[in-house]
């Protein structure tokens, strides 16, 4: 009897503490070093450069620019990345370096979206075309 009783105890006092658990959101990370407002250098000779436009998706404002060399991208740089909250800021901050490193990677902006970012995969990828159209009109 008393084996039932201190069990019973036990489980209401683990009941009460997961009913008082509160979470908070990931400590928010420091913005990716390509999203800094810093104005961009002039582009070598031969480089064209195209920025993309700001798109908004239900959660952030995104901006590329493009750097192409022979219609080749050679660099890309995200001018714009913002988040509405810490979660999605931290979903960002994630998922752009992918985004970068797979377009220079793969030397267009033919790739396949982030898992787990799919809004800001096709908003950057969507911007980043964007981006290299304005860059070859030059």
């Amino acid at each position: 009897m008393r084996r039932a009783i201190a069990a019973l105890v036990v489980t209401a006092a683990a009941v009460v503490l997961l009913v008082r658990f509160q979470t908070h959101p990931p400590p928010e990370p420091p913005p990716p070093a390509s999203a800094a407002k810093a104005p961009a250098p002039a582009p070598r000779p031969g480089v064209k450069v195209g920025t993309g436009p700001l798109l908004t998706t239900p959660f952030s404002s995104i901006q590329v620019r493009a750097e192409l060399t022979r219609g080749r991208l050679t660099g890309v740089r995200t001018l714009s990345l913002s988040g509405a909250d810490a979660h999605t800021r931290s979903i960002n901050a994630r998922a752009e370096p992918l985004l970068r490193e797979e377009a220079l990677r793969a030397g267009s902006a033919r790739i396949d979206v982030v898992s787990g970012a799919t809004y800001t995969s096709e908003s950057w990828i969507q911007s980043l075309r964007a981006a290299m159209r304005d860059a070859r009109r030059d």
